[in-house]
């Protein structure tokens, strides 16, 4: 049986791989679901890594695409899985292959004409060949993304670029941006070079200590068009914690996560990319554990990068926690995501609009068979949720593959007055985390009624309807409907 890549053995993967090729690492259309969650779908084959990281986008006809690395006989290969409503894998394919290391952490962002880009390192074992080097790299596709292109040039002027640990979005006019972990910080590379490597330099920012390790870098860009660099410092020094630093269109100074680490408490770095988004309706945002020192995960931690506090997410104190994840989703909202480790399940929970408070959290028992979950990825720009998750089964035999399940919010209803008399008009009140649906569908005593701009529908009692309880129900498109018990009396 081949064993997964792990990050015990990426150090000698990475000897191998440089001396034999200079490679320095190897919408949602929703129907009309309202269920509350699909079953898990199996989109990649075994990859044969397990220190990985899948890459995820959203195209305009709500279909998600997913680039992942597969560690093949002799070589490695990039790959696509194209997931459609109700995590079903509608396709998959190659985006290159026959390579002697290529990323394991590929990420997927806006292209050109409306369509898909793919960046990654690696190397294509060709001597003399401009993708042997390295660098950062990429690959374009139409919205379709079933068939790939390299793109000629690189994203970096470095070809020491690791195998993980690496992110990607794209400036406002479109403009590629990547980062990684380098020399003494982040480095990050803003727009495309027709050379090999790139003849503009790269972008740094530095760690405080000079020493410490950058892990599990992280880019996203905020609503006024500023791209913003997350990353955890593994230091084991005054400045060990999570960071953020705005990198484009100016750099400017570096942040640290309230209580996020020091060299005193146990090392919660995140195994995977940091989860950080920025919100629909401006800020970014951060999730992350926070320690003690003995526990590496006592809590999640919710923080609106430069304000004083982070919140506590509910659900995440069990000291369990790990794998944390973040996807924003439309008008504001957000969710945050955990493996617990505990309970072998997953757990997502959603904020409202303002980001102020959470709803109910939504629990999902892992992946069939799992042994082991070696990380936690998710995507909800278009409204449903699909959470990615990379396990090991128990399967013998078997090695990490990529897993999808899709969830939607949850509407929640009300009635007022609680008791009503025939005759009489209930007012119903549809939500989300406290905020207003409109176009909800209400049933109650076999009418309907369509919430209004504030979520509201009133539905008049029958005259001669009996006394006793009747229940109500809310449903829209996309949603997990609701109900609700109304008195009549």
């Amino acid at each position: 049986m081949r064993r997964p890549v792990t990050r015990s053995c990426l150090i000698a993967l990475i000897a191998l791989a440089t001396a034999g090729a200079l490679f320095p690492g190897a919408a949602q259309a929703a129907g009309a679901r309202t269920a509350a969650v699909t079953k898990w779908t199996k989109i990649s084959t075994d990859t044969s890594l397990g220190l990985a990281s899948a890459g995820l986008y959203r195209t305009a006809d709500g279909l998600l695409h997913v680039a992942w690395a597969r560690h093949d006989a002799s070589s490695y290969s990039l790959n696509y899985s194209t997931v459609g409503p109700n995590a079903k894998l509608d396709a998959t394919g190659t985006i290159l292959k026959g390579w002697t290391g290529v990323s394991f952490y590929p990420r997927l962002v806006a292209g050109p004409s409306g369509g898909i880009r793919a960046v990654f390192t690696g190397g294509n074992g060709v001597s003399g060949s401009p993708y042997n080097l390295g660098a950062m790299y990429s690959a374009t596709a139409t919205s379709a993304g079933t068939t790939w292109s390299l793109v000629k040039g690189s994203m970096s002027h470095s070809t020491t670029i690791p195998a993980t640990d690496t992110s990607a979005t794209t400036q406002s006019t479109g403009t590629p941006v990547a980062s990684w972990p380098g020399g003494s910080g982040v480095a990050f590379h803003v727009g495309t070079d027709p050379n090999t490597p790139a003849t503009k330099l790269d972008g740094t920012v530095a760690v405080a200590s000079g020493s410490g390790t950058v892990v599990g870098t992280t880019l996203a860009r905020e609503s006024d068009g500023s791209v913003w660099a997350a990353w955890f410092t593994e230091s084991f020094a005054s400045d060990q914690g999570y960071w953020v630093d705005k990198i484009t269109p100016t750099q400017a100074a570096k942040a640290e996560a309230p209580g996020s680490g020091s060299p005193s408490l146990a090392n919660n770095q995140p195994h995977q990319s940091v989860a950080f988004a920025a919100g629909a309706k401006g800020g970014g945002y951060l999730a992350y554990c926070v320690p003690t020192t003995t526990i590496t995960c006592a809590h999640i931690a919710l923080w609106k990068v430069g304000t004083a506090k982070a919140t506590t997410v509910p659900g995440s104190t069990t000291q369990h926690a790990a794998h944390v994840a973040i996807a924003a989703a439309p008008g504001g909202h957000l969710w945050v995501l955990w493996y617990d480790t505990g309970q072998n399940k997953i757990h997502a929970i959603r904020s409202n609009a303002a980001v102020t408070k959470f709803g109910p959290g939504q629990t999902i028992a892992a992946p069939p068979s799992t042994s082991e979950l070696d990380g936690l990825q998710a995507e909800g720009s278009q409204g449903p949720l699909d959470v990615v998750a990379l396990v090991q089964q128990t399967t013998a035999g078997s090695t990490p593959s990529y897993w999808d399940i899709q969830l939607l919010p949850k509407l929640t209803l009300a009635g007022s007055p609680a008791t009503v008399a025939p005759g009489k008009v209930v007012t119903f009140t549809v939500t989300d985390v406290g905020d207003p649906v409109p176009g909800a569908t209400v049933t109650f005593l076999g009418k309907h009624a369509t919430t209004n701009s504030s979520g509201v529908a009133p539905v008049a009692v029958p005259a001669g309807t009996a006394a006793g309880s009747y229940q109500a129900t809310a449903a829209k498109t996309g949603y997990t409907s609701a109900t609700f018990t109304e008195k009549v009396s």
